[in-house]
């Protein structure tokens, strides 16, 4: 059957796969593999709504969220999927973030910069893309406390300016931040920009969250001093007494 495949032109192979909207037609082997994977942005987008049409999906929300969780799914196949889904309902919903986009970020050697991934995906998804509105804390604010975690300040900038919250799980984003003793992420995190008012003062507005004793707690077993002199000094976090026992040490 393997030889049969093989003879037939590669543009039957792409018609072929489209009917059959098969995931083990690309496992046949390696040439199958690298034919379906590199095959046109256009196949892609066409192939996984034809997989998510037949999944029941029926609303651009709906598409578009489940779309994100292909692999294959780059900005060239939003690209060529938006045209394909126009017609298809336009509801409240909002577009989930997947996970797979800020999994496996790990910081580059020369530094991280606004062009690395998934920056400019979510760029076009935030501000060409015309389709349902994001959810930026999807998954209780996974990309956010990533971000964070990667040290992606170029990212955790962006989320923060399309509304991502540190509240989630219990301020874990945070929490991440204070364990890597970094007090700038910990502030960028904390406190909104002020906004400036006419007589150029600027007025300070209320922090993106309420912090709390174990927040304190955590940055004087972190010993970082200088988070534990923010929260204490400038919040004015209360400690707990054993916390406090520890803090005299430190500070």
């Amino acid at each position: 059957m393997s030889v049969g495949l093989y003879s037939l032109p590669v543009e039957l192979l792409y018609e072929l796969q489209l009917f059959a909207l098969s995931e083990s037609l690309p496992l046949v082997s390696r040439d199958f593999n690298a034919l379906y994977k590199h095959a046109s942005p256009s196949f892609h987008a066409k192939y996984i709504l034809g997989r998510l049409v037949d999944s029941g999906c029926s609303t651009q929300s709906d598409i578009y969220t489940k779309a994100l969780r292909y692999p294959i799914c780059d900005q060239s196949v939003l690209e060529a999927l938006r045209p394909l889904v126009q017609d298809f309902d336009l509801t409240d919903a909002s577009i989930q973030l997947p996970r797979r986009l800020f999994r496996s970020l790990s910081p580059p050697p020369s530094g991280w910069t606004s062009q690395h991934h998934p920056i400019p995906l979510l760029r076009y998804l935030y501000h060409t893309l015309k389709a349902p509105s994001i959810n930026t804390n999807a998954n209780e604010g996974y990309a956010l406390t990533r971000a964070v975690h990667a040290k992606f300040v170029p990212l955790v900038e962006f989320l923060l300016e399309h509304e991502a919250s540190p509240k989630y799980r219990e301020g874990l984003a945070v929490k991440v931040a204070i364990r890597q003793k970094d007090l700038e992420m910990v502030k960028t995190l904390v406190e909104r920009p002020a906004v400036k008012q006419k007589k150029g003062k600027r007025q300070k507005i209320e922090d993106r969250l309420e912090l709390d004793s174990n927040m304190l707690k955590i940055a004087v077993l972190s010993k970082a001093k200088d988070i534990v002199e923010y929260l204490y000094r400038e919040k004015n976090i209360i400690p707990d007494v054993q916390t406090l026992k520890k803090m005299n040490i430190i500070l």
